[in-house]
């Protein structure tokens, strides 16, 4: 229990080096997030919208793009995939309606109502150089 603490200390550090703490500092994803990083795995772009109908939280890693939804009383839905298979990232910035798109492993993804500081940032983290695999 206390590394989960640690690690969402580590997460609300990393959203004050991104300058989005305050838009995602008191999130509930923020939780299940901290028990699916791995030690060392530097997080690029936090963003949230509404995915098919429920708000939810976009996280950017060097290797990976996790998708996180909480609900009270239910275990977090959570989608993961790698970085390298995101295909297509576009956004669309609009004063209170702007939205992020891309594709991945055959499946379109469409969040609206995203805040506009985010938009770069998420364009950015996906258009880093692919990580080395050995």
């Amino acid at each position: 229990m206390a590394g989960n603490r640690q690690n969402m200390k580590e997460i609300r550090q990393r959203m004050q080096e991104l300058y989005v703490y305050d838009l995602y500092g008191f999130r509930t994803e923020i939780k299940p997030l901290s028990q699916l990083l791995y030690p060392y795995e530097t997080i690029n772009c936090f963003a949230t919208g509404i995915h098919q109908g429920k708000r939810k939280m976009l996280v950017v890693t060097y290797y990976r793009v996790l998708i996180i939804s909480t609900s009270l009383g239910a275990p977090a839905d959570i989608v993961e995939m790698k970085r390298e298979t995101i295909e297509h990232a576009t956004y669309e910035k609009r004063f209170f309606l702007s939205t992020l798109s891309f594709e991945a492993e055959g499946n379109s993804y469409h969040f609206s109502m995203v805040s506009r500081r985010v938009l770069e940032l998420f364009v950015w983290a996906i258009n880093q150089p692919p990580p080395i695999r050995n």
